[in-house]
């Protein structure tokens, strides 16, 4: 299964993902793809050394699955970090047509 490498970054929080070129990547999208196990593990360990150099956060592999639509992660938790939330913050919370007391 095709893998990409991903943490939170140090200074904000932001969900990033190893990108192409070495540096952290908003987007799944622009994410490198690893195909084998040897690059997964090559991946993770240059991410590990920039969690050392505080750049990143806690980085892990994540499954993914790419097609002409674009990259899209396997579980439900990382497509959640990928996209956002699952309900809309910018009512306040409230649900769409509920009243608010």
């Amino acid at each position: 299964m095709t893998k990409v490498v991903s943490a939170n970054r140090l200074t904000d929080g932001v969900v990033v993902y190893l990108g192409r070129d070495g540096s952290w990547v908003r987007s799944l999208d622009d994410a490198r793809l690893f195909v084998s196990s040897v690059e997964e593990q090559a991946g993770l360990e240059a991410a590990e050394k920039d969690a050392k150099r505080n750049l990143v956060v806690e980085p892990f592999v994540v499954e993914v699955i790419a097609g002409e639509g674009g990259v899209d992660a396997v579980s439900l938790r990382d497509k959640i970090r990928a996209h956002g939330p699952t309900i809309n913050y910018t009512d306040g919370g409230t649900r769409a047509g509920a009243e608010r007391s």
